[in-house]
Formats: C-alpha cells, sequence, structure tokens
C-alpha cells in the first residue's frame, strides 16, 4: 500500500482525488482542503506513516521543511520544463496551444515547478470554457495518477533541464483587460482562445473605456469557416 496525503481545494482537484481515493494500492492517510490546515495538521503526521503528499491546483509555496522531511509531488497543467511558473494554463491556450501534458513532478526546494519528472500524461487544452478544460485535466490527471500507484516505488523519476524550458509569472487582473487595438491586430481565434481562458473562475477579459465602464465577456465560441452552417 501507498500512504498518501492529498492537499487540494479546486473543485477539479478534489474530483481527481475522489475518483483515486478507492485505487486498490492507495492508503489516504490524511486530506487537506485549505493551505491553513495544512500548515496547523500536516507535523502531526509522522513522515514514517506517509510515503507522499500529493499536491493538485494548489497555489501556496511549500516551506522547505516540509519539502525535506516529506516527498511531496504536485500535479502541473503543462508539458514541462515548458511553462513552468504561474498561470500555465492560460498562458498556453493564449499561445494557441491545443495540445499539451500533464505532468506529475517532485516540489523543488529551490525553483518553482523545476524538480524531477515522474510521468506525463495527455492533456486537451480545446474548450469553449476552463470549466471544460478542467474536465480535461481531471481526465488526463487521474490516468496518470493511476499508473503512477500501479507503478510506485517501482518508478523513478528524471530530473528537467529547465534551461531548455520557459518560466511566466502568475496573470493579474490587469492582464484580462483587452483595448480597441487588440480587435484589429488579433485574430478571431487568437481573440477566443483570449476569452475562453479567462472565463470563469479567472478574471474574465474585458474591455474598459475612459469613463471606467466595463465590458466583461463572460463566454465565447468560435466557429471557424468550414464549419459555419
Amino acid at each position: 500500500m501507498i500512504n498518501v496525503v492529498f492537499c487540494g481545494y479546486r473543485i477539479w482537484a478534489n474530483e481527481i482525488f475522489d475518483q483515486l481515493k478507492n485505487h486498490p494500492r492507495l492508503n489516504l492517510v490524511g486530506r487537506f482542503y485549505s493551505n491553513e490546515e495544512f500548515i496547523q495538521n500536516i507535523y502531526q503526521i509522522d513522515h514514517k506513516s506517509a510515503d507522499l503528499i500529493l499536491f493538485i491546483g494548489w497555489s501556496w509555496i511549500i516551506d522547505k521543511k516540509i519539502t525535506k522531511k516529506y516527498l511531496c509531488l504536485g500535479l502541473h497543467p503543462s508539458d514541462l520544463p515548458q511553462f513552468r511558473g504561474g498561470s500555465p494554463l492560460q498562458h498556453q491556450i493564449i499561445q494557441g496551444i491545443k495540445n499539451s501534458k500533464v505532468t506529475l513532478m517532485t516540489l523543488s526546494d529551490d525553483k518553482i515547478d523545476a524538480g524531477d519528472i515522474w510521468l506525463k500524461e495527455e492533456l486537451d487544452l480545446t474548450g469553449d470554457s476552463m470549466h471544460e478544460v478542467f474536465k480535461n485535466i481531471v481526465t488526463g490527471s487521474v490516468k496518470l495518477l493511476d499508473s503512477f500507484f500501479n507503478s510506485y516505488p517501482k518508478i523513478k523519476p528524471y530530473p528537467q533541464n529547465v534551461k531548455e524550458g520557459t518560466y511566466f509569472k502568475r496573470r493579474n487582473l490587469e492582464d484580462s483587460r483587452l483595448n480597441r487595438f487588440d480587435f484589429t491586430n488579433k485574430s478571431l481565434e487568437e481573440l477566443y482562445n483570449f476569452i475562453r481562458s479567462l472565463t470563469d473562475p479567472y478574471p474574465n477579459a474585458y474591455l474598459e473605456d475612459d469613463e471606467g465602464n466595463k465590458l466583461v465577456f463572460k463566454g465565447v465560441t468560435y466557429i471557424p469557416k468550414n464549419e459555419v452552417q
């Protein structure tokens, strides 16, 4: 049996956990839904009784004391070492990437998303909304983790070559702003990708006039010419 601590607060992260919790080789020894809960309780779990801590969709940096004491693994929705850092889904979709990977990695003590890689699985980034993309993340992540639990501890990770990869900062509210020039300089598909990558629960794409009025884009659909009826 593999003794695992699950950490995740996003809806799609908990869907992954719920689909895996009955895996025949998995023994759940702890489950945390917030960073505060995790910090307050993790040291009550002896490191000898937890083979690993699995973080999915976790927004907080893990203290080095924890990563040195426990084997900490995380899922990152990109083909690492590409798109390390913040907002990997948005950065990939905005750049027009439709097929990516979800990567299981060791959480590094020094650089963000730079730890050893255990496994990768296909990730479909298409869909009119982020909720559709989240469903794809669940599908790919469950398949990946099922393979991992079936193979651990025989499976061994391999190091990333971060020099060959890319790193991006987390996007903020101002990054969701469109301007009038975008509607003449960008293609319809580029605008579609920008808007769909920022559908709920993220700060939606918006236009703002000189008076501070905003036009917010809650959804979008792109129909290529060959699909128009």
